[in-house]
């Protein structure tokens, strides 16, 4: 199967902005292939290692996270 449109690999370190506007740091673990069935936006599984929890989130909340610190 090839890459989804929005460009996130598995793997990939994340920002996931929650209600707040905050950013909390993530990894992408894949798409929410189940979304549209469901009638939502496109959406996908991000895990939050330092909170030991995984959610789904809209794909609108997600951005590539820079790991080079700057």
């Amino acid at each position: 199967m090839s890459e989804a449109v929005h460009g996130f690999k598995e793997g990939q370190p994340v920002w996931v902005e929650d209600g707040d506007e905050k950013h909390h740091p993530g990894i992408f673990v894949g798409d929410n292939e189940s979304a549209a069935w469901f009638g939502g936006g496109p959406s996908a599984y991000v895990a939050h290692p330092e909170a030991h929890q995984a959610e789904v989130v809209s794909l609108f909340r997600i951005t590539p996270r820079d790991e080079t610190g700057s």
